[in-house]
């Protein structure tokens, strides 16, 4: 009888040790040993420590595009409705794939410098536009009251979603849920007020 595949148990362990200790000083003898294998039966499955960075950050990458292009295709719903649904969706896929997701976050920079990862930064700019392209819409319609421009906007919003891989942790549906929709609250008071807001910050006196 052939040996069961540890692949599933590699990826997963791949992810904690990228997450625990950045990819430079990740080794695969340190994810050899979080499954309890040596590190040249890993060997078996990747190259190298580089392709098993790519095996990680595939699925949650690829989850996120295929979830945000159902989200594009959702003309019916007011733009809030979708940007709720968007901050929704992101959170699911950070607990659904954790600490994977992260991965991806915390090593784009070594991405950037490795052909191979090519796709990756085409999916990040197709993330990016379909944001910004959210908060255009809304700033249009009359939903959103932006306090910069829809660029610059999206990269704050996408930002603090980010910021998340220090310190979200999940805890199961129903709080991962309510956490997604204080998050959004928190979004949309800036969006729905934030031209105001910047009127207001402009009156302000200037300290000495």
């Amino acid at each position: 009888m052939p040996r069961p595949s540890r692949w599933p148990e590699i990826l997963h362990a791949a992810g904690e040790e990228f997450r625990d200790h950045g990819y430079e000083n990740a080794t695969l003898e340190g994810i050899g040993a979080r499954v309890g294998i040596l590190k040249g039966s890993i060997y078996n499955y990747v190259g190298g420590k580089e392709e098993l960075l790519l095996a990680v950050v595939e699925q949650p990458a690829r989850a996120l595009l295929a979830e945000l292009e159902r989200l594009r295709q959702d003309t019916g719903s007011s733009v809030a409705v979708r940007l709720r649904e968007l901050i929704r969706m992101q959170v699911r896929i950070f607990s659904e794939w954790y600490p994977a997701a992260f991965v991806y976050l915390r090593h784009i920079g070594h991405m950037e410098q490795s052909p191979k990862f090519a796709e990756f930064r085409e999916m990040d700019a197709r993330y990016m536009a379909a944001v910004e392209g959210l908060l255009a819409e809304g700033a249009a319609s009359g939903e959103f009251s932006l306090p910069a421009e829809p660029r610059t906007v999206a990269r704050a919003l996408v930002g603090m979603l980010d910021w998340m891989q220090h310190w979200f942790t999940p805890r199961g549906e129903a709080a991962d849920l309510e956490l997604a929709d204080e998050v959004f609250a928190l979004a949309l008071g800036g969006l729905v007020a934030g031209g105001s807001m910047r009127a207001l910050a402009r009156s302000m006196p200037t300290t000495p």
